[in-house]
């Protein structure tokens, strides 16, 4: 699976694993701002990006 299409969102924060938005499960809006959870393409947790 190429990620090279999919912008970057961070990584992960258990193994530092490049997260992408092809990797998004959930992403919502927050009084503080936007809130993603996406799956670690690395260990499947699923993480918010750092």
């Amino acid at each position: 699976m190429s990620t090279t299409n999919s912008p970057s969102l961070g990584t992960c924060p258990f193994c530092h694993a490049e997260i992408t938005s092809s990797n998004v499960i959930l992403e919502y809006e927050t009084a503080t701002g936007p809130t993603v959870y996406a799956e670690c393409p690395e260990c499947r947790d699923v993480v918010t990006p750092e």
